[in-house]
Parts: structure tokens; sequence; C-alpha cells
């Protein structure tokens, strides 16, 4: 990327929002509380019932804030930190009430559940149970744990809201709401906030990059990359300045031969402490990728769609020759099975083409003006002069 579109984008991309749960902005982020508070406390004051604090239902055990009691707040994170809170709750009903479904607004929050009965069995929900998570004794208290992940929180140097949700099947309060409030401080930025490589040739490897600057004036600083494995490869330069802010840009470099399908590795960077000369946590990159075979069909299913400009159903996909250089020609294209009878089968190369080889066709299937699609179940047959890629099925059907 130019750096001076660099320069425009990367002020921008420092301040957008992590997700829609960040807290708003009447929260104090420096002790995690708001001014929204001040409603909940007049309530509480003036006799109304607060919510979950009602002695009805599933009533909030040792709240952080008695007229708040749904409040939850982690404090300060450093990325890479994690933590727990846990949440208690009796039933005070003299009838079971069964949780049907936890629910973290945010990947970062991971709910755990299980309650304590009077006579001290402890029963072990399951929170990612779509139903029948846990059934609460009269009596008994519930224990919400959230494990939370600073580095799974797309919100950074901010104040951030997750709010769980729970079901249940209680008459007087069937929903109940946790908010859970954090702040995950971290020393850098990165742009993109992963590098994602997309598909890649298995025998061809991928380069990419991104650029990390510095956030705020904490002094710390990028030093050097940590070992990386055989099938990767990273360069940390430092580049030149923008405004207060120091940059560095990773080089990466995934290296061939490569297993087939997706993969997923995370580059550790060192770093100085606050004083620039000590050691501070490493700060980590994600990398992904999807690794492919050198010539592939994708869609690797024809589906039948409806063309606007036509007026008649096509399907359509594409062959790609992914290696740097590589072209090749379709020798041949048919269609067979049940309900294929009458279809015409289309290839075209896409430019540039020389002497009849390119880089990537385009295959289609178009029924004409005076075919009538029915059921059908059958493929697309196509042969190209690569060896190694002699002969492709693709399956094709209708919606």
């Amino acid at each position: 990327m130019p750096r001076s579109i660099l320069s425009c984008l990367l002020p921008l991309l420092l301040s957008l929002p992590g997700c829609s749960d960040d807290v708003p902005s009447g929260h104090d982020s420096s002790g995690h509380e708001s001014s929204g508070h001040a409603h909940a406390d007049a309530q509480a004051e003036g006799g109304a019932e607060v919510h979950g604090q009602d002695e009805r239902g599933l009533v909030f055990l040792d709240p952080q804030h008695p007229a708040h009691p749904n409040w939850v707040d982690v404090g300060d994170l450093e990325l890479g930190d994690s933590t727990t809170a846990t949440v208690r709750m009796r039933n005070v009903e003299d009838h079971a009430i069964t949780i049907d479904s936890v629910l973290a607004g945010c990947s970062c929050t991971i709910p755990s559940i299980a309650a304590l009965t009077a006579a001290g069995e402890r029963i072990v929900g399951d929170a990612r149970a779509s139903s029948g998570v846990l059934v609460v004794p009269p009596q008994a208290v519930v224990e919400l744990t959230l494990f939370v992940d600073s580095r799974l929180s797309p919100a950074r140097n901010k104040d951030k809201l997750v709010v769980v949700r729970l079901t249940t099947d209680d008459d007087h309060d069937p929903y109940l709401s946790i908010e859970l409030r954090m702040k995950v401080l971290s020393a850098f930025q990165c742009v993109p906030t992963e590098l994602d490589l997309a598909r890649i040739p298995r025998n061809g490897g991928a380069l990419g990059r991104v650029d990390i600057a510095t956030i705020g004036d904490s002094g710390r600083r990028l030093l050097d990359v940590l070992e990386t494995g055989p099938e990767i490869g990273a360069t940390l330069a430092e580049a030149s300045p923008m405004g207060v802010a120091s940059v560095w840009s990773l080089h990466v470099a995934v290296r061939a031969p490569l297993p087939l399908g997706p993969q997923q590795r995370v580059l550790r960077i060192s770093t100085t402490d606050a004083s620039g000369v000590g050691e501070g946590r490493p700060y980590e990159v994600k990398v992904r990728w999807t690794a492919t075979e050198d010539v592939e069909v994708a869609p690797a299913r024809m589906l039948f769609l409806r063309d606007g400009e036509l007026g008649r159903e096509i399907a359509r996909t594409e062959l790609f020759a992914r290696l740097a250089g590589q072209t090749i020609a379709i020798t041949g294209a048919s269609i067979e099975g049940p309900g294929t009878e009458g279809l015409i089968v289309q290839t075209e190369p896409a430019a540039p083409v020389q002497d009849g080889r390119a880089a990537r066709w385009r295959i289609s299937v178009d029924p004409g003006a005076n075919v009538s699609l029915g059921k059908l179940a059958g493929r697309v047959i196509v042969t190209t002069d690569d060896a190694n890629y002699a002969r492709f099925e693709i399956p094709i059907a209708r919606r």
C-alpha cells in the first residue's frame, strides 16, 4: 500500500469502533462507571423494583453495584491477558427454573454455568446447548462464570460492553442480561487487523504485508519477529514515523508445499517495555490462508441462478490456474446426467489470452431460450491440456 494512502487511512482505522457492543460514550472509561447508573440509583432509592433484585425468579447475589446488580466490571486488561468473572444468582421460587440458553455478545467472552443446591450438590450445565442448558432447583445458587480473552476482543483502548443474555422458563422474568465491562489496552495497532492471504496454490505459496503503528505514548517499541516455523517466514522493518506514531512493516512469506485446506498461524513479535529498553509482552499478528490445488474450479459446484439480463437461469463457475505465470487450455467441455438434455456448456478464456491459453476460464451452462429447466442431477466434464489437472467433474444443480 503506498505510504501516502496509508498515512490517510491509518488515523481513520485506529479510530474505528471494535463492534456494536462498545460502551456508549456516556460511560467514564477511567472508573468503568456511567452517568447512566444514576437512573438505576434513583429507582433503588425510590423503592422501585430493580431488574434481577425484586425477590422473584433468579435474584443476583453480592452485586458489584447494588442498584445495577447485573453489571460486572473486569477492569483494564493488557492485550494478551485473560480473566474470569463469576455472577451468582439464587432461584427464590418454590419451583425449578430451567435456563434455556446462554449467549454472549462477543467471542471474547465464553460462559460456563453450574448450580449449587441447598444440599450442597453441584449441577453442571451446558452453556453451549441451544435448549435445556441448566435446571435450577428451588433455592439453588447459579454460578455463571465468564472467561474473557482479551486477544479476541475487537475493541482496543476504549471501554467495551459485552451483553450476556439468558433465557429461562420463569413466568416472572424469562429474560436476564449481564453487562460485562472491560477495557483492552494495546500499545500497537495492526492495519489490517490480521493478514488474510485468501486462497493460495499449494505449490506456490504467497507473500503479504501488514503495517503496525504505536498507539498513544506508551513508550513501547517492536523489536523482531520471534520463531515462525518451516512453512512461514517474516521480517520486520521500521518505516518513517507518521506524526507521533512509529510504524513498522511486517512482510510475510508462506512457503510451498502446503497442505490443502484452511490454515492459521500467529506471528509473535518481541517488544520493549514502557521504558523502551526492557522486555515487554510479545505482540501477536494472525496470518490465515486456504491452500488450494494449483489448478482449481471455484465455486466447486455449479448452481442455476436467474440472470436478469437474459431473463433465464444460468449456471456459472470459473477455472483458475493459480501459480504465478501459469496458463492452461480447456480442450473439451460436456454435460451429462438426468435432466441435462439440451443444455449448452460454454467456456471462455479471460484476458490475457496467448495461443489459446489463459490463467482463468469462465464456464457456464445455458439452457437457451427454448429449454424449460426441470429437476436435474448432472455434472459438467471439463478436460484440459495440463497432465496434472487433465479432467474436472463439476456437479450441477438447481435451487
